[in-house]
C-alpha cells in the first residue's frame, strides 16, 4: 500500500512536479488546464458544507490535503499532512471550507494544530469560524461495517501517473465499499480499508472524509491509486478528539 496522498507544489511561476515516492505522500504542482474532475474516476461532488481544503505552506512549497469541518473553529484531517518535505510540523496553514472550488468558501487559518499519537488523525484550530455546517463524527466502530457502501471526497490527483499535473480544481467524489474494519492506517494507528469500484483516491485526497450512512468514519490515508484505500478510524480517536476540541 502506498502512502497517500499530501500533494506537494513548487510556490514559483514555473509548473515544476516533483516526484511521487514509493514511501512518502505523493507530489503534485497546481492543477494544469486540462484536470478532470473526477477522483480517478467517480463524479464531481456538491460540498455538503463542512469539506475543507488544506494548504501549508513550509520551504517555498505548498502541501495540499483535503479534511472536515466538525465545530465552529475545529478542524479534522490525516496527521502525516501536518508536516513539510524536511518533517517539521506545518505553522502556516490556509483553509477553505465548504465550497466545491478548491480555493473557495470561507477561508481560514491555523491558529494551532494538534497530532494523534494512536494514528493518522490531526486537529486544527482556526483561527475565526469556518461555519455552521459540520461532519457528524462516529461515535462507535459499529458505524462502519464490512460490506457497507461509503462516500469518499477530495480535490486530489484525477489520474495515478503525474499526479501534479492532475489536481482537480473542483471537489470530487467516490463511492466505495468497506472490505475491512480491522485494519491499519499510515500512522499504524486502527483503520478502515475500502475496495474503490467507481473511483480510487490519489495525492492531494489525503485527511479527505469517508462518510458512510451521513456519519464520517474514515480519514484518508492511504491508496495503492486503484482499487483499494485505507482510512483512519474516527471512531478509535472519538475519545481523543473530544479531548482535544471539545467536540
Amino acid at each position: 500500500m502506498r502512502a497517500l496522498t499530501r500533494a506537494l507544489a513548487v510556490l514559483t511561476g514555473s509548473c515544476a512536479v516533483l516526484g511521487a515516492f514509493a514511501v512518502t505522500p505523493a507530489s503534485a504542482s497546481p492543477a494544469a488546464p486540462d484536470a478532470q474532475p473526477s477522483i480517478i474516476g467517480g463524479s464531481t461532488a456538491q460540498n455538503p458544507g463542512y469539506i475543507t481544503r488544506f494548504n501549508g505552506h513550509a520551504n517555498g512549497y505548498t502541501f495540499f490535503c483535503t479534511s472536515t469541518l466538525i465545530g465552529s473553529r475545529w478542524v479534522l484531517t490525516a496527521k502525516h499532512c501536518m508536516y513539510d518535505n524536511n518533517g517539521q510540523r506545518l505553522t502556516d496553514i490556509d483553509l477553505y471550507i465548504g465550497s466545491n472550488s478548491a480555493s473557495g468558501g470561507v477561508h481560514a487559518k491555523a491558529a494551532s494544530t494538534y497530532v494523534y499519537s494512536g494514528g493518522d488523525l490531526a486537529l486544527i484550530k482556526l483561527n475565526t469560524d469556518g461555519g455552521s455546517t459540520y461532519a457528524r463524527l462516529a461515535s462507535s466502530s459499529e458505524d462502519a461495517q464490512e460490506g457497507d457502501s461509503a462516500t469518499v471526497y477530495g480535490w486530489g490527483a484525477t489520474q495515478s501517473t503525474d499526479e501534479g499535473h492532475h489536481q482537480s480544481s473542483v471537489l470530487k467524489q467516490a463511492e466505495v465499499t468497506i472490505s475491512n474494519t480491522q485494519d491499519s492506517d499510515n500512522s499504524g494507528g486502527p483503520a478502515i480499508t475500502a475496495s474503490t469500484p467507481n473511483g480510487a483516491v490519489a495525492g492531494g485526497d489525503s485527511g479527505g472524509p469517508m462518510v458512510d450512512g451521513g456519519v464520517q468514519v474514515g480519514v484518508c490515508s492511504t491508496s495503492d491509486r486503484s482499487s483499494v484505500t485505507t482510512y483512519g478510524s474516527v471512531a478509535a480517536g472519538r475519545d481523543w478528539i473530544q479531548q482535544v476540541s471539545g467536540v
